[in-house]
């Protein structure tokens, strides 16, 4: 009966309970809770505000407030997932309404290392003024030119484009200008090897960027440092398995602007107007309107004669990287592509980079070999001027004929008419090769100490080739026509540039309890040895064969130039911390070079920084949550600089004196004489600059701010001194000799500011940089207190000055005051210019002459002359902005890059060579009897230069302030599910711009005006600036 039972015992008595228990189970995870808790920091257990409290999956999220405390709605079993930057991720899973979450430090971002002269360190421990720039930020530039990608990134270093021509570098000034004499240009590192100029590397080969700004950082390296140092670090492989990158774009080119200059209608109107006023007064005028009545229906612009419509740029870019714990590798290579928006430019690029790491216990060893091939097509020198001088009426250029038409006849050879036709034939490439090898061997001698070598060398082949076609002129009056009425020819320049360089150094580094020393020796050497030569024919035989045997009439001219530059430097540097608070840094360096005489061959030069962790002290405890980082630096450092010419110690002499000793014979006897003094005392430059700097983290360094101001005094500084023609140098006039008689000074701030959030998936990273560097210079030789730079031609004559008092390359002009409007104004200026007419310029005439014997000038000499140039301004911005954002939300990400210059004034070369050609715009309005109010100067085409149309006149200087948006880049991630079954780990789609949008009030071309010292600010028909619209797409596997 009881088994009976126990048989038929209803299943229901264990099924009903533990469906009970199922759907009892399940309400409680489908309840909805409110999940309240504090977020603290696991390290100092203090509430950290800003905290995003995501419910994983979802949309749905909060943020702590400033005391830790968050609140969300969440089920039973949903998974929370807590982020801060600067702190690890952490996923919770809901299991009550009360949940504390303690978050772990991010040490890799909390203890970023940046890389210093002869070795790395951690951010928090730098006593001196160093910058990072990271790949991410670069990258995304398609570019030649690595430094245009940094523009407005890093606070102190004033990067300006010298031309938009492809292949052309950027002028790069770290804190100011360095040198007046020499090259301003920072010393570039690259895995740890000295470079010499800008290495060229592709921004796909790099890692991270480290600028070394103050003495105290930069003079490690010597007297090659003396302009700061750029340290770029190439990309590397890692422990893993192989990964294989691709990155590929198109774009097209356009230009943001144009010259405004008049169309056949306004230019008619203008020479009309320019014939009937000066015929009125008796003077010549060239006759009005085209040589051709045909060419009456032509209507060209500047556009159609030398720019090309939607020029193309390419990139290419793969990288395949791996390795195990052992040994890694990277191997990368690209391909750069790109038409210049000028007829006749264009520039491609192969290049290709290896390195490798080898690892163990006690043996490091790395490896990088990379070339660079360049192929440029430079447009010709004078193009841009030669189409603006180009009148509109004038017939559109066949490119396929060698016949050139001519307005003077046989004599024609120069006019508007056909210098154009001649330059866009002109054809002129270069090419240059570059090879790159480095190998770095550390060993580790003891637990403490270490040794490590490194060798390097490059080489560098440049060879050009500027090919001028014969053609034949044919006068559009006469018919007359002459071949090669301007000499065709081949000129060919070669030159190969071997740099070798060497350092070794013991690095010990060791632990007293607290305290922590770490001791550098080292010594280095490296060797500069460049060739060149030179060579030219005239008379082309035919246009279709370009080398120098291809022409046969003489002169062939040949030159060269051979140097070895050698440089030997010692090292010894400590550095002491104690407990991560106090910081103390100190070296000397002994450096020697081959450019100074025997007596003056070496300098000895000290450096001393420290650093106060101020939140690293107990009584900061309690405002850490908010301020959680707080660091003084200072710093005080001496550099020497031997940026200048080879053998000035020594005297040049030349084979340029030929003597008849026997007027009966006329034997001609070659001599030598000597063409410039030497200077056997030349000294080295010295620069002495102090560095105060604060860093300071908010809320887990969600905000930084950083900010150093700096004092440089340069002594010594190298000056060319103006000597006699009684001097006695055999090509007579006055000469230059080089001196130690200068000093300067550059003082400036810096700010830069970074802000980064990351509230669900959305990640937010802006930055912000401001420079600000006052020039000036404060010291010359007696006599010479004002120097004319020769090189700064505008219309002919120099506009910039080196002057005590004054930032370098001042603009030294005659003011003006509009225009002669009225008869008694005319009347009172024929007192200084008898020859002046209605609608002329009027100058002012400065206060040069003290009448009243008090000392000081108080009338004007009633002359205009150089005495009435004054201070006019200079190219040099007062400071300058950065400003860049890095946003993503879930697989869309965007970068913009702003850049603005404020303070600058220009000189718009370009208008004043269109003005005093008769082709600007602005001359439709100028001043005549039916427009006698327009301040614009009337056009006077005489012989000789009139006044109104001076090139040392302010009418030129423009206000060259610019806001610039650098780059946007809007990119696609394609989601895994996608990407996997292709067999990709990752990949992108993405737009971007580069260049697109330029506000300015600037009237030329582009405010972007950079160039050496002397002509810094000078808008002289430069290569335009474009911008770039492109597509690409980048992917691993």
């Amino acid at each position: 009966m009881n088994k009976l039972n126990k048989k038929n015992k209803s299943p229901y008595g264990f099924i009903l309970p533990f469906l009970f228990a199922v759907i009892f189970s399940m309400s409680l995870q489908a309840q909805n809770i409110t999940v309240k808790g504090v977020v603290t920091g696991a390290d100092d257990g203090l509430a950290i505000p800003g905290v995003a409290v995501v419910l994983q999956g979802t949309s749905v999220g909060a943020v702590t407030d400033f005391d830790g405390n968050y609140s969300i709605q969440a089920n039973m079993g949903d998974v929370l997932v807590f982020s801060y930057l600067g702190m690890v991720e952490q996923k919770v899973k809901v299991t009550k309404n009360v949940m504390n979450v303690a978050l772990e430090s991010d040490l890799e971002d909390l203890e970023e290392v940046v890389v210093i002269g002869y070795g790395t360190q951690k951010k928090k421990e730098i006593t001196g003024a160093v910058a990072q720039v990271k790949s991410e930020a670069i990258e995304q530039f398609v570019t030649p030119d690595v430094a245009s990608a940094m523009q407005g990134q890093i606070a102190g270093v004033n990067i300006t484009a010298n031309s938009g021509e492809p292949g052309e570098q950027s002028s790069i000034q770290i804190r100011g200008i360095t040198s007046l004499s020499g090259s301003n240009t920072p010393l570039f590192v690259v895995d740890g090897i000295p470079q010499e100029g800008d290495p060229r590397l592709s921004s796909n080969e790099i890692e991270t960027i480290d600028v070394l700004k103050d003495a105290a950082s930069a003079a490690v390296y010597g007297t090659r440092g003396s302009a700061g140092v750029i340290l770029i670090t190439t990309k590397r492989g890692k422990e893993g398995k192989m990964v294989v990158g691709f990155d590929h774009s198109y774009g097209i080119q356009r230009l943001q602007r144009d010259i405004p200059l008049m169309n056949t209608e306004q230019q008619l109107y203008f020479e009309t107007e320019h014939f009937d006023y000066l015929t009125s007064l008796g003077l010549s005028a060239f006759n009005p309107g085209p040589n051709r009545a045909e060419w009456l229906s032509n209507d060209n612009v500047f556009t159609d004669l030398v720019l090309i419509d939607d020029a193309q740029s390419e990139s290419y870019n793969l990288r395949v990287s791996g390795g195990n714990k052992g040994f890694t590798y990277s191997v990368s290579g690209g391909l750069l592509d790109i038409d210049g928006v000028l007829i006749g430019s264009g520039f491609k690029r192969y290049n290709g980079r290896a390195t490798t790491t080898y690892n163990t216990e006690n043996w490091k060893i790395d490896t990088s070999i990379g070339f660079i091939l360049e192929n440029r097509d430079r447009s010709t020198s004078g193009l841009i001027t030669n189409a603006i001088r180009y009148k509109p009426y004038f017939p559109l250029i066949d490119l396929d004929s060698d016949v050139f038409l001519s307005e003077e006849g046989n004599g024609g050879v120069t006019t508007p008419l056909n210098t154009l036709a001649q330059n866009l034939k002109r054809r002129d490439n270069q090419r240059i090769d570059k090879i790159n090898f480095s190998l770095s061997v550390t060993r580790k001698v003891t637990k403490n100490l270490d040794f490590t070598t490194r060798l390097g060398t490059n080489v560098t082949s440049t060879i050009r080739n500027i090919f001028r076609p014969r053609f034949e002129l044919l006068d559009i009056e006469t018919g007359a026509s002459e071949v090669d009425p301007v000499k065709s020819g081949v000129s060919a320049f070669s030159s190969r540039l071997n740099v070798f360089s060497w350092d070794g150094f013991f690095t010990y580094k060791k632990d007293f309890g607290d305290h922590n020393i770490n001791a550098v020796a080292s010594a280095s050497f490296d060797e500069r040895t460049f060739q060149s030569f030179t060579a030219s024919r005239n008379g082309v035989v035919s246009n279709e064969i370009e080398v120098i045997n291809g022409a046969s009439q003489d002169p062939l001219a040949e030159s060269g130039i051979n140097y070895i530059r050698k440089n030997v430097g010692f090292l010894g540097r400590l550095q002491y911390n104690y407990k991560g608070r106090y910081m103390l840094s100190g070296f000397v360096r002994r450096d020697g070079s081959s450019k100074f005489g025997q007596d003056f061959r070496w300098g000895t030069f000290p450096s001393i920084s420290a650093a106060w962790n101020v939140s690293s002290e107990p009584f900061w405890s309690s405002i850490k949550r908010t301020v959680n980082n707080f660091k003084i630096r200072a710093s005080r450092g001496t550099a020497g600089n031997d940026s200048f010419d080879d053998y000035v110690f020594s005297s040049s002499i030349a084979q340029e004196l030929d003597y008849i000793f026997d007027p009966t014979d006329g034997i001609i006897t070659l001599g030598s004489g000597v063409i410039e003094y030497a200077n056997p005392n030349v000294k080295w430059e010295t620069s002495v600059s102090s560095n105060i700097g604060v860093d300071l983290g908010f809320l887990k360094n969600k905000f930084t701010l950083s900010v150093d101001y700096y004092n440089t005094d340069k002594k010594d500084m190298l000056f060319p001194v103006r000597l006699p023609g009684s001097a006695g140098v055999v090509r007579g006039g006055p000469q230059d000799v080089t001196l130690n008689v200068g000093d300067m000074t550059n003082k400036g701030l810096e700010v830069a500011a970074n802000y980064r959030a990351n509230i669900g998936a959305s990640k937010l990273r802006l930055g912000f940089t401001y420079t600000k560097n006052e020039n000036e210079i404060t010291k010359m030789a007696d006599g010479n207190e004002l120097i004319f730079n020769p090189n700064s031609n505008i219309l002919g004559t120099p506009v910039t000055v080196f002057t005590v008092g004054r930032e370098a390359a001042a603009y030294w002009l005659k003011e003006t005051d509009g225009t002669i409007q009225t008869q008694e104004e005319l009347d009172e200026y024929r007192l200084i210019d008898s020859n002046a007419q209605l609608g002329d310029l009027k100058y002012i005439d400065q206060l040069t002459e003290d009448t009243d014997g008090d000392g000081i000038p108080d009338a004007g000499d009633n002359v205009i002359d150089a005495n009435d140039r004054v201070y006019s301004g200079s190219g040099l911005p007062e400071f300058e902005l950065g400003f860049n954002m890095n946003w993503s939300y879930k697989n869309f990400d965007l970068t913009m890059n702003w850049y603005a210059s404020v303070g600058a004034e220009l000189i718009n070369g370009t208008k004043a060579d269109a003005m005093a050609r008769g082709r600007h715009r602005d001359l439709f309005n100028m001043w005549t009897p039916n427009n006698p109010t327009s301040n614009t100067p009337f056009y006077v085409d005489r012989d000789g230069r009139h006044p109104n149309y001076n090139g040392d006149s302010d009418l030129w200087v423009e206000n060259g302030d610019y806001l610039r948006l650098k780059l946007i880049s809007l990119g696609y991630t394609l989601p895994k599910d996608i990407t996997e079954k292709v067999g990709l780990s990752r990949a992108r789609l993405y737009f971007s711009a580069q260049n697109p949008i330029t506000i300015t009030g600037y009237d030329g071309y582009d405010p972007e005006v950079g160039g050496n010292v002397a002509r810094r600010g000078l808008d002289t028909a430069r290569f335009p600036l474009s911008s770039l619209y492109s597509v690409g797409v980048n992917f691993e596997f």
